[in-house]
């Protein structure tokens, strides 16, 4: 029985409103942590101020707020606050059976070929960071000093456990659990391109937006097919491991040498990972041709106020951030 134009009219504004949310949840999500990071700097610099009576100057007060924005327990008041809302929003059947909800018995071959592809991006990373220096050397700007910015500091423990451990379960539930799992009635498909354009939208600058973007189609096809957990375990594995461990075991090295060596880890997993690509060519068809796009669903996610206004205001955010990260050479 075919639709009139307006039972199809209704349909997709009832489907621009479901498909909103995702926007609007990243935008209040997005407020949150910049109140509560905001807060806990201000608290912090007063805090260290009262404790050093002899503060007077507006260098003493800029040294307190650079002391205090080095401390990630903002984004730990930011995820609590956040999953807390979420808990209130959605209730606790929500987590147990539509973000935790099992999927297919992991496999220790299905995880380690999942978990070459997933290294095998920050290969994507590395390229896109050269290419981009070139491109700025070019015009006698670099952008090296800024990535370097991004690092996580070794010797800062609260941002350890923070992009280590606390990130990735934040993330995965908010990315992956939320977002995802709202879209799924779309398709997987829609979902996991949803999810990892939001996750890589979120990074808020053109360094790592891309590289997000395609560790985020991973992290979608884990949670998607097999459990959130284990998406959960692939993004610690890359924030532990190649974020801060091997730096602190390649410490003592020459930087040169111990950026070859990191180098060199990343490109076994890449090739391993094209090689299990290759291999797996025809089973990954098979899964793109059950999980097709629609592109109704696509017009409609675009074209939505929540993805507008998300688009906007992230959108203007990565400007500046990146912006702020180019020096003159």
């Amino acid at each position: 029985m075919e639709m009139t134009f307006e039972q199809w009219k209704a349909a997709k504004k009832d489907m621009r409103r479901r498909l909103s949310v995702p926007g609007w949840a990243l935008l209040i999500y997005y407020a949150i942590m910049n109140v509560a990071v905001m807060g806990w700097v201000i608290l912090e610099a007063i805090f260290r101020l009262i404790q050093n009576l002899a503060a007077h100057s507006y260098r003493d007060i800029e040294s307190a707020i650079m002391a205090s924005s080095e401390s990630a327990w903002g984004y730990f008041l930011a995820a609590a606050v956040g999953l807390l809302v979420l808990l209130l929003w959605k209730k606790p059947r929500f987590f147990k059976e539509e973000i935790f909800a099992k999927g297919t018995p992991m496999k220790a071959g299905s995880f380690f070929i999942l978990l070459c592809v997933f290294i095998s991006g920050q290969m994507i990373f590395q390229l896109g960071c050269s290419l981009l220096e070139m491109l700025l050397n070019g015009f006698g700007y670099t952008i090296m000093e800024g990535i370097e910015s991004l690092q996580t500091d070794p010797n800062n423990f609260s941002m350890f456990l923070y992009a280590g451990i606390l990130a990735p379960i934040t993330e995965e539930i908010l990315f992956r659990g939320l977002i995802q799992r709202t879209m799924l009635p779309f398709g997987k498909r829609f979902a996991i391109i949803v999810s990892s354009f939001t996750f890589g939208l979120f990074h808020g600058n053109l360094i790592q937006a891309p590289y997000a973007f395609a560790v985020g189609l991973v992290l979608g096809y884990v949670a998607a097919e097999y459990n959130i957990v284990w998406a959960m375990v692939l993004h610690m594995i890359n924030n532990l491991l190649l974020g801060d461990l091997l730096y602190r075991v390649l410490g003592n090295l020459p930087e040169d040498a111990a950026n070859l060596i990191v180098f060199g880890i990343i490109l076994v997993f890449t090739v391993m990972a094209v090689f299990f690509l290759i291999v797996k060519r025809k089973e990954i068809a098979a899964w793109l041709q059950n999980n097709r796009l629609v592109g109704a669903y696509v017009g409609c996610y675009f074209s939505c106020a929540g993805t507008i206004v998300l688009m906007i205001i992230l959108g203007l955010n990565t400007i500046f951030t990146t912006f702020l990260l180019v020096t003159p050479q």
